[in-house]
């Protein structure tokens, strides 16, 4: 009986090396949503620390950096947003953002990464239906 069953997977392999297309394509639009969201992140940050009489140097402190690494199983992007403790007040801003045991944490990290998380969700989406319909799917 099984081996009157045959079957047809021309049409998967079809799709699955599409699939592998969106993967290829959707890179360098994902590395953009990262560098995009990364400089949101970093202005909202610097905003409400801007006007600081006791910091003044300190929203200048704040950089990002947005890197891609290849590996086995794929490539990742990633970006670091935090001060540069190279900079004028940079060392100081871990003191501001989350506090030491007689000054309150502001937060103002952590709040501008939540006020950007929808806009980075839509832009990782926008990349890859950009990647699938650029694979023709």
């Amino acid at each position: 009986m099984a081996d009157d069953m045959k079957f047809d997977f021309t049409e998967i392999n079809a799709l699955a090396a599409d699939l592998g297309k969106v993967a290829d394509n959707a890179g360098p639009n994902i590395r953009k949503a990262v560098e995009i969201t990364s400089l949101l992140i970093k202005r909202d940050w610097q905003a409400p620390l801007k006007g600081s009489k006791t910091l003044p140097a300190l929203p200048y402190a704040l950089t990002y950096d947005v890197g891609a690494k290849l590996g086995l199983g794929g490539s990742t992007v990633e970006s670091e947003i935090g001060f540069d403790r190279g900079r004028k007040q940079g060392q100081l801003g871990h003191i501001s953002e989350t506090g030491s045991p007689t000054i309150a944490g502001r937060g103002y990290g952590l709040a501008a990464l939540a006020a950007n998380r929808a806009d980075f969700e839509k832009g990782l989406a926008i990349a890859l239906e950009q990647a699938q319909k650029k694979a023709g799917l």
